[in-house]
C-alpha cells in the first residue's frame, strides 16, 4: 500500500510540472529511435528552477567544493579525438557544430589540434572506458565515482578559483549504440561548458540520470544562454544569481517563447 501511495505522489507530482511547461513536440530528426519528445515553451520560474538545480554543485569534486558558477570566460574551441571500434567522430563534430549554432554566446569553434582545444572529447569503447577515468583521476577518485553512480560517460571539468574554466575533458563510449552515443554526446557537452550537475526531479533536461534524450532539448539550450550571458559570471554564489535571473530570463525573452 506504502509502495501505490508512493507512486500515485510521483505521477500526480510529474502531472503537476508537466501541466506548466507547453508545446509538446516530437523530438528532432537525426536522433536515435525511441528518443522522448519535449516540451518548448517554460515559465521563468522553471527556467529559474532548473538553472539553479544544474550549474551549481556536481557528483564528482575533486578539492574542495565549488562555491559560485562555473563557466568558460573567453571563446572556446573543441576538439574530437577519434577512438574505439565504431567511427562516430564526423558525428560528435556535428553534435559540437549545433552546440556553436543554436547558443552563439558560447563563442564556440573547433580547434585544429589538442594542445589548442578547452574542450577535448575522446571516444572510446566501454570495455576502455574504467581505465580512463583510472587514468585522469586516479584509482581512488574513479572506483569512488565508479562505485556511487555506475557511469557510462563521463566529464571532468578544471577550473580556477575565480570559477573560469579552464579545461574540459569528456569521454563519450561509442560502441553501445546510437542511443547511449548520443545521450551521452548532448549530456557531457553540457558539463563540459559549466551545467555541472544533475537533477532527477526534473522532466526536461538531459541532465535527469533516469532519462535518455539523445538530443539538445529547447530547455538546456535555454539554460546554457543564460549560463553565457555577459550577467552571469564565474565565481557567482547562488544568491547572486538569483538577484540577476529574473531580468536574463525576461531580456532573453525566454519565458514562454
Amino acid at each position: 500500500m506504502k509502495r501505490l501511495i508512493a507512486s500515485l505522489a510521483v505521477l500526480l507530482a510529474a502531472a503537476t510540472v508537466s501541466l506548466a511547461a507547453s508545446d509538446r513536440e516530437p523530438p528532432p530528426p537525426g536522433t536515435f529511435s525511441g528518443a522522448p519528445p519535449q516540451f518548448t515553451k517554460f515559465t521563468a520560474a522553471e527556467l529559474e528552477r532548473g538553472f539553479m538545480a544544474l550549474a551549481f554543485g556536481s557528483d564528482l569534486r575533486i578539492g574542495a567544493r565549488p562555491r559560485g558558477i562555473r563557466r568558460f570566460d573567453h571563446p572556446i574551441r573543441a576538439v574530437v579525438m577519434p577512438g574505439g571500434s565504431v567511427d562516430r567522430a564526423a558525428r560528435m563534430r556535428d553534435v559540437i557544430a549545433e552546440y556553436a549554432r543554436t547558443v552563439p554566446s558560447l563563442k564556440l569553434s573547433a580547434a585544429a589540434a589538442v594542445g589548442e582545444a578547452d574542450v577535448e572529447v575522446r571516444l572510446i569503447d566501454e570495455k576502455d572506458f574504467n581505465g580512463a577515468l583510472f587514468s585522469a583521476f586516479g584509482p581512488k577518485i574513479a572506483k569512488d565515482f565508479i562505485a556511487r553512480t555506475d557511469p557510462q560517460c563521463m566529464t571532468s571539468v578544471k577550473s580556477n578559483a575565480a570559477g573560469d574554466i579552464v579545461r574540459s575533458v569528456s569521454f563519450i563510449i561509442v560502441d553501445k549504440g546510437d542511443d547511449v552515443f548520443l545521450d551521452c554526446a548532448y549530456h557531457e557537452l553540457l558539463h563540459a561548458f559549466g551545467l555541472s550537475n544533475h537533477d532527477q526531479r526534473n522532466i526536461w533536461t538531459t541532465l535527469n540520470q533516469n532519462r535518455m534524450v539523445g538530443y539538445l532539448t529547447v530547455y538546456d539550450r535555454d539554460l546554457l544562454t543564460i549560463l553565457y550571458d555577459r550577467r552571469v559570471r564565474p565565481g557567482m554564489s547562488p544568491a547572486a544569481a538569483r538577484r540577476v535571473l529574473p531580468r536574463v530570463i525576461r531580456d532573453l525573452g525566454l519565458a514562454g517563447q
